[in-house]
């Protein structure tokens, strides 16, 4: 899930998203998905962490920042927060560090997938940055070197904060550190486009297959990727309009304490940046995602933190299909009616439920959706379309490689008012 936005400015906003995924490969093994992270803080300076990933969980409404270990004490003593040191040797000789150069390929890939989604739905691609790849590589290498080497219980990928149970492999003392946040990282290469707001997005995956038939980078990056565009709140952090250049790390590493010859992780760090040319660039008319001729999007949401649902409905158990993004950047207000989500093989209407600012779950906190964006999301628990053994005819989301056809009126501005129907195609099942 991930996307992190910073400006020098202190009026742009900062966005946080990460989605984390646990992927077994399909050997009987259920599939589990891990919680994801979104981070927004309207200050660019402050980070809050609101759901941990792994095996601890916290609460919608709980603030983790007392929870955190406070790591900033020479901020506090009036020393700088940042001094221009790596680690030392002091790291422990027995760690393991088997992923330390990106998979320039998978990241490729990664890159032209969201170059793919972002125009074939109107937006500009982003072009390669080779600062921003060298950031991405590197901090990705920071996130393997801490889950190679130890099985975190709370631990916030965006950050490189030293955390007191695992301080041998986080902070200073991995060899890939480079600040504790991203501003600090971005201040420290002296990236030139830190002033027109930078977004971090950040997947990890881990495959597990009894014989060891272990999915390759490409096939890993490429689903990271399809997944987060199939996340309500991170598909809004991949399709900002101004975005205009990007760099991209993927590394595949062995999660620590599992048999190397049957698990497999990765870990991917996206950047994307607007520039001086792109900072003022805006979408004309009624954006959405997919749009018409989209093809081979996942079939189903299984896990997004925050939870589009907030908590009445377990995703995991019972998931929906590939939602519906709608912004209009140019109004202050959008009203959605009459929508039909329509199966056309099948002659069948998808029942919906609509997220907007009249149906937000999180209204009145960071995670309020604008009042010009809103999310179509299908609701599928009557499907019977999972392929294979054992979940066979149970809920899958929506059918594998079928046509969906998308008709909605949009009210814009208490004013104008405009039909919008597409078509957009899925994928193979997502399990």
């Amino acid at each position: 899930m991930s996307a992190k936005a910073f400006s020098q400015s202190s009026n742009k906003p900062l966005i946080v998203l990460i989605l984390l995924l646990l992927l077994p490969a399909y050997d009987g093994a259920d599939r589990t998905y891990l919680k994801a992270i979104y981070i927004k803080d309207l200050d660019a300076f402050m980070v809050k962490m609101v759901a941990a990933i792994a095996n601890f969980r916290m609460t919608d409404d709980l603030d983790p920042a007392s929870s955190l270990p406070d790591n900033n004490a020479d901020s506090q003593a009036g020393k700088p927060a940042f001094e221009d040191t790596m680690a030392d040797d002091t790291i422990a000789a027995s760690h393991s560090d088997n992923g330390s150069s990106s998979d320039r390929n998978a990241a490729s890939i990664a890159n032209n997938e969201i170059n793919l989604a972002r125009t074939s739905c109107g937006l500009s691609d982003l072009s390669e940055d080779s600062e921003l790849e060298k950031m991405a590589v590197t901090h990705a290498n920071y996130i393997n070197y801490v889950f190679a080497n130890s099985t975190p219980t709370l631990f916030n990928a965006h950050s490189q904060r030293q955390i007191d149970d695992i301080a041998k492999v986080t902070g200073r003392n991995n060899p890939y550190f480079t600040g504790d946040e991203l501003k600090e990282r971005l201040q420290r290469a002296n990236y030139n486009n830190i002033a027109y707001g930078v977004a971090e997005n950040i997947a990890q995956s881990s495959y597990y297959h009894s014989l060891g038939d272990m999915v390759a980078s490409d096939s890993a990056s490429r689903s990271m990727i399809k997944s987060l565009l199939a996340a309500p709140y991170h598909l809004r952090a991949l399709m900002i309009p101004n975005s205009s250049v990007t760099g991209t790390g993927v590394v595949a590493f062995k999660p620590y304490d599992k048999d190397a010859n049957t698990y497999q992780s990765y870990a991917l760090v996206n950047y994307a940046a607007a520039t001086k040319t792109s900072k003022d660039v805006s979408y004309s008319g009624i954006f959405t995602y997919p749009c018409q001729g989209v093809t081979d999007t996942v079939t189903a949401l299984y896990n997004e933190t925050p939870d589009p649902f907030r908590g009445t409905r377990n995703l995991q158990t019972n998931p929906i299909g590939q939602p519906i993004y709608i912004n209009v950047p140019t109004a202050t207000t959008i009203k959605i009616s009459n929508v039909s989500f329509y199966d056309v093989a099948r002659n069948s209407e998808i029942p919906i439920q609509l997220l907007d600012t009249d149906q937000d779950p999180y209204k009145n906190t960071s995670y309020e959706l604008p009042a010009n964006e809103a999310f179509i999301l299908p609701l599928t628990d009557h499907l019977k379309s999972c392929e294979h053994r054992p979940k066979i005819g149970e809920n899958c989301g929506l059918y594998g490689n079928s046509q969906y056809r998308v008709s909605f009126d949009v009210m814009i501005d208490s004013k104008a008012f405009i039909n919008k129907t597409f078509t957009f195609s899925t994928g193979e099942v997502s399990y």
